[in-house]
């Protein structure tokens, strides 16, 4: 067979070859989780675990972790755990985004608000200068997509 043929070949045969269901994928690693902080108790949930960090405050001697899980139907879960030694604090939060509202639940109180606004504070609080809105919120947007697919 010459070389054109073996590619052709090549190339039929990754047409024919079945499809990856990443969608599947992302359901077989979903697992049960109860977190305290959700208002006066917890929030059980099944989901999966999309990011996390943590970071140390030197000044008062603090840690915090953050988590970020994702579930179905665009929801999410944000985990807050910060303390030293046995004090901690936990704040757990739903969130539940679609193209114009976002609705954010921690136990006790319901927020929604338009997804703009949401942004708009997300800016002033980190001080980004004008023009430079656009090209963060397409990135979080991609990821908010990414973490909901």
């Amino acid at each position: 067979m010459t070389d054109s043929g073996k590619t052709r070949e090549k190339a039929r045969q990754a047409k024919a070859a079945p499809k990856a269901d990443f969608g599947a994928c992302a359901q077989d690693w979903q697992e049960e989780f109860s977190l305290p902080g959700y208002g006066d108790g917890n929030l059980s949930f099944t989901g999966r675990l999309f990011s996390e960090g943590s970071f140390f405050d030197e000044e008062n001697g603090s840690l915090t972790r953050l988590r970020l899980f994702a579930l179905d139907e665009n929801r999410l879960i944000y985990s807050v755990v910060s303390g030293a030694g046995e004090d901690k604090d936990r704040r757990v939060y739903q969130l539940k985004v679609d193209k114009e509202f976002c609705q954010i639940d921690n136990g006790r109180q319901r927020l929604t608000l338009p997804v703009d606004m949401l942004f708009m504070a997300v800016f002033g609080i980190c001080g980004l200068a004008p023009g430079q809105e656009n090209e963060i919120r397409a990135a979080l947007e991609e990821s908010l997509g990414a973490v909901s697919a």
